[in-house]
């Protein structure tokens, strides 16, 4: 995903100010998502890397797929996925998807809290993360839980940009930088 991270974002952008604008920000969600899930099936990866397909083919080929999976393709969508074959993205679609949701999400007051702890979270510990969060970020706040015991103890926290680093093996990497200067 992250190789798409800054070719992604104009396309996600363009995408949200247009579906802002006709108010179909849930369609193209929907739609993106489907998309994405055919984007990133590895016979389709393996079709993207063809250089005998021409790339009016595989966007034909591309949208026969996308309506055999139910999408409710309009012509902004079908332009969508041929400017992204003339411009060889669309192996981007996944990550398009992942910048246009966290568009939405801002849009709506809301953001994605990953926490990732040495140990598994209580549903109070829970609670009392996400209303930090929201205090702090002005959002509605909703989490997502990893175990990492790499971390040794604690949590790391990322809310987009933001990343706030609690682990004890943060805290040891700090210390050793100081103690190193």
């Amino acid at each position: 995903m992250s190789d798409f991270e800054t070719s992604a974002r104009p396309y996600a952008r363009a995408l949200f100010e247009l579906a802002a604008e006709e108010n179909k920000l849930q369609q193209w969600q929907d739609n993106l998502q489907q998309a994405a899930v055919i984007a990133d099936d590895p016979d389709m990866l393996a079709m993207f890397e063809q250089p005998a397909i021409l790339a009016k083919e595989l966007s034909e080929l591309f949208l026969a797929v996308a309506a055999g999976a139910g999408i409710e393709a309009d012509a902004d969508f079908n332009n969508l996925i041929a400017l992204l074959a003339e411009n060889d993205r669309l192996a981007a679609l996944p990550t398009i998807n992942t910048q246009f949701a966290t568009l939405k999400q801002e849009a709506e007051g809301k953001i994605e809290v990953t926490v990732r702890s040495a140990q598994e979270l209580s549903a109070e510990q829970q609670d009392k993360i996400a209303s930090s969060m929201a205090r702090r970020l002005g959002k509605e706040v909703s989490i997502t839980t990893e175990i990492d015991s790499s971390l040794i103890a604690g949590a790391i926290v990322t809310a987009g940009d933001l990343v706030i680093d609690g682990s004890a093996s943060g805290q040891m990497q700090k210390l050793t930088i100081a103690l190193n200067k």
